[in-house]
């Protein structure tokens, strides 16, 4: 069926990892493509990772539905592979306009569009309110150049290179409500449907780019319990998942939506999963997540170094991280800590402390995650500038992947040091905690990712190089060659 607009979201090119197959639908291109639904405009959806598709297949669909607006969602790591979709798309639909959407060209919207030739427009920030507008400006036959929230290109009189036409950030009304639900009916049936209750976080963790910015914007809890029962009743949903960067921030919000989730009965129909952060989650809070259904949570430690923890800005500290610990299990909720390797300044040492705060939180589940220089961090600045130790190994932004990137390294750990250390810290944790059943079922899950990572790091040129470093005995450099 041919759409006027269609939405999407692209296949991984290669799939290693678990991230590559999700078995629900892309929360982003759902909330646009739902508020284009209720604005009257006939939008299509291709969710290339839910659907299984290859690039191929997604480039197929595309250039048979032959849509007037071409709208592509990706992150840094994937922003080549839609640049080649989008490519192959204009070959084959040269009418079709075609606009990127998502963080990274919400972070450097000058150098995408410098880079990639064949994106007309970025929308840059929220897209629901921006894309809407330059959807209505295309079908009008008119220029949406001027667009708040619209980066573009400006030809020059001479046939130079182009200017690049800013907007700022596109418009978002502080009553998320009105940005209504997204349109899971237009995507494959999927096991579990995300949701977003709010948008912003008020913290300044050093790492990360704050999409959505640090002012905290809520949709109205009847809003929220409407959408949950609808993924139930419409989609059969049993398990939904609070992509809000941090839900707790306000405990009165949390308790209002917990409540209504109860009297709507909606505990005894969904499992729900979300973040909460070490400093915003108390007893009462935990217990009410716990009466609402939810049966797991998810924060980031990301460090079990003092220093380090004060630097990264996220208001930490690890006494907090082990009371928060203690408080998810008085509540009887699972909880997820999450770990980063590649702090500014980190060494073997610092490395060592995050390991045995991981070892003794010893959480239901556990990830480490390699530090990626996103655009718009702290971090990025930086990494690009050389500061923090950090040397920048690559600006392919596929190698901007947190767990199978290549992005970067330290001065005084090179990244085959790194690599190794996210390994070793899965291991530590398991075995040190005795849960070999969970270390193995970590390998079977995630088994493309360790395949990838094993295969970047044993060489045959280096099958015998020395790892003592790994265990303590030394500092033996074993750089990639």
């Amino acid at each position: 069926m041919n759409h006027r607009v269609l939405l999407v979201n692209p296949p991984a090119d290669v799939v290693r990892e678990c991230y590559d197959t999700p078995d629900y639908p892309a929360i982003g291109i759902g909330y646009i493509a739902g508020y284009l639904k209720s604005n009257g405009i006939d939008v299509g959806v291709i969710d290339g990772k839910l659907a299984r598709k290859t690039v191929d297949q997604t480039v197929r669909d595309i250039i048979d539905a032959n849509p007037r607006v071409l709208g592509i969602s990706a992150m840094t790591h994937m922003v080549v592979t839609a640049s080649r979709i989008a490519q192959a798309v204009r070959a084959a639909c040269p009418q079709t306009v075609i606009v990127l959407g998502g963080f990274h060209g919400t972070f450097l919207p000058e150098r995408t569009l410098r880079e990639f030739p064949d994106f007309d427009y970025v929308v840059v920030g929220e897209g629901e309110i921006a894309f809407l507008d330059l959807v209505w400006a295309v079908f009008a036959d008119q220029d949406p150049a001027n667009i708040q929230g619209v980066a573009s290109r400006i030809p020059s009189a001479d046939g130079s290179t182009p200017q690049i036409r800013l907007n700022g950030r596109g418009e978002t009304p502080d009553d998320l409500d009105k940005l209504g639900m997204p349109a899971w009916e237009l995507f494959p049936p999927a096991k579990m449907y995300p949701i977003m209750t709010q948008r912003g976080c008020p913290f300044a963790c050093n790492f990360c780019s704050r999409p959505y910015g640090r002012k905290v914007r809520r949709r109205s809890p009847r809003h929220v319990v409407a959408e949950l029962a609808r993924s139930v009743e419409q989609f059969h949903c049993r398990r939904v998942d609070f992509y809000d960067e941090t839900f707790t921030v306000r405990h009165d919000y949390v308790n209002d939506v917990c409540k209504a989730i109860v009297d709507k009965g909606l505990h005894n129909k969904l499992t729900l999963w979300g973040y909460v952060h070490a400093n915003t989650i108390d007893l009462a809070t935990a217990r009410n997540m716990k009466a609402a259904g939810f049966d797991e949570v998810g924060f980031g430690v990301e460090s079990g170094n003092p220093q380090i923890m004060k630097e990264m800005k996220k208001g930490v500290k690890r006494e907090d991280v082990l009371r928060a610990a203690r408080i998810l299990r008085q509540a009887d909720l699972r909880f997820a800590a999450y770990f980063i390797i590649g702090h500014p300044h980190e060494t073997l040492h610092t490395v060592r402390d995050t390991i045995d705060l991981a070892t003794r939180l010893n959480p239901d589940s556990v990830a480490f995650g390699i530090m990626t220089p996103y655009p718009g961090s702290q971090v990025w600045e930086m990494a690009t500038r050389g500061e923090g130790g950090y040397k920048m190994l690559s600006m392919d932004w596929n190698d901007f992947n947190k767990q199978i990137g290549s992005a970067l390294e330290l001065v005084d750990l090179s990244r085959r040091q790194i690599e190794w250390l996210q390994l070793k810290a899965y291991i530590t944790v398991y075995l040190r905690n005795l849960r070999f059943r969970e270390l193995f079922e970590a390998v079977r899950v995630n088994h493309k990712r360790i395949a990838f990572i094993l295969r970047k790091l044993i060489k045959p040129s280096r099958k015998t190089a020395s790892a003592s470093w790994l265990e303590g005995t030394g500092r033996q450099s074993v750089a990639a060659t």
